[in-house]
């Protein structure tokens, strides 16, 4: 199919298209083309379609990765989609909403991990970090639920309430994940904190640890926004995803007790920015 082809199908109102399961990896291998020209060559692509197409990179990629089951080659693909994912953010012409409006927003770890990585990055550009901090930022995103790998999928996947015993065992994915990568040498403090404390609070009602505001890393505390972000926007077992507006509205209410309440206020801008473009 032509690029001609493409803006026939648009003129008359079509937004999706279906790939057969055996083109799979042809039409993967072309949005990998996209992705890794957009940012080396001049290219004719449109902004948009550079970050739909390393949204679909990064969810395969992570997908097969995660799916593996060996830390080495889910480390070496996580700091290539960082790379990849921080090249998009700060490149000229990147739109925020663009990219919030191309993620997926099932409760496949995979799919979570990938946009809490998308939306680390987003904030950490927002509140100045540099490129290389951005790219590092993203591999923790993506990194930050490795813990959930090793819980059964039956627990994650519950569509009712949870017993006590089961919330316990989901609480201590952050703990499994720092363990899985604690003795690596590849990845920074900061990096392994996330994993470990995306779900701390200043208030000190969080966990594992139940630490206070000043001891957790800054890293985290930008996880730690963005990931309760994506699970309130997101489909979960047990309930509908619910709108941005709703989300920011709940997450408000908590500001200064469940999230830092600076990046907190950064992230609620980013949001809103995006629903009045």
């Amino acid at each position: 199919m032509e690029a001609e082809d493409l803006e026939r199908l648009r003129s008359r109102g079509v937004k999706q298209l279906f790939i057969r399961h055996s083109d799979r990896a042809q039409y993967q291998a072309y949005l990998r083309t996209i992705a890794d020209t957009a940012f080396s060559t001049k290219h004719c692509h449109q902004p948009g379609a550079v970050t739909a197409a390393v949204n679909e990179v990064v969810l395969d990629v992570l997908q097969s990765a995660f799916a593996s089951g060996n830390d080495d080659h889910l480390i070496e693909s996580a700091n290539e989609l960082g790379t990849l994912t921080a090249k998009l953010i700060t490149s000229d012409g990147f739109a925020a909403g663009d990219l919030l409006n191309v993620l997926r927003h099932d409760y496949a770890t995979f799919t979570h991990s990938a946009n809490v990585a998308f939306y680390c990055g987003l904030l950490a550009a927002e509140t100045g970090f540099s490129s290389d901090e951005i790219q590092k930022i993203v591999v923790g995103g993506l990194l930050h639920d490795l813990g959930k790998l090793d819980i059964a999928e039956k627990i994650l996947c519950k569509p009712g309430r949870l017993s006590e015993w089961e919330f316990r065992t989901i609480a201590m994915h952050p703990t499994i994940g720092f363990r899985r990568l604690a003795r690596r040498s590849d990845l920074t403090a900061h990096q392994l904190l996330m994993a470990y404390q995306h779900h701390e609070r200043p208030d000190g009602q969080g966990y594992p640890t139940g630490c206070v505001a000043e001891d957790i890393d800054p890293w985290a505390k930008i996880c730690s926004v963005v990931d309760v972000f994506e699970a309130l926007t997101s489909f979960r077992p047990y309930r509908s995803p619910m709108s941005r507006k709703r989300a920011i509205e709940i997450m408000a209410a908590e500001r200064g007790a469940a999230f830092d309440p600076e990046l907190l206020s950064c992230w609620i801008r980013i949001i809103q920015n995006c629903s009045a473009s």
